[in-house]
């Protein structure tokens, strides 16, 4: 490759769309919140809603040495991984907040709330 040339540095091959991004969420909300089925089975249903949403794609122009990718990677890893405790603690949130609001109104349906929201991202 030569100087003067991109390069692309990977960490999952193809981007997802926004609207998708935002499906996928709600999806992982319902799981989470629904609570149904064991926690081997909500970890897989959540890898897969998550796949490929926590892509990235970096262009470097010129080469890349061999401790500059290690260490773009590691950079990546790191702001992944703290992003991935963020969204946790949204999740936790959620539906601690889901929780009150079902226990102060009888008449409280998350799992309505998130299928209107759903259907609403669909169109």
């Amino acid at each position: 490759m030569s100087e003067g040339d991109a390069r692309l540095i990977s960490r999952q091959s193809g981007g997802v769309e926004q609207r998708e991004i935002m499906q996928r969420a709600l999806g992982v909300l319902t799981l989470t919140y629904d609570g149904a089925g064991s926690n081997d089975y909500l970890r897989m249903a959540l890898k897969s809603l998550q796949e490929g949403v926590f892509s990235y794609e970096v262009k470097v122009d010129g080469e890349l040495n061999e401790a500059g990718q290690q260490a773009l990677k590691q950079a990546m890893d790191q702001v992944l991984s703290q992003f991935g405790w963020f969204t946790a603690g949204l999740l936790y949130a959620f539906h601690g907040v889901a929780q009150a609001y079902e226990n102060d109104y009888e008449e409280a349906d998350v799992q309505e709330v998130l299928r209107q929201l759903a259907i609403r991202l669909a169109d």
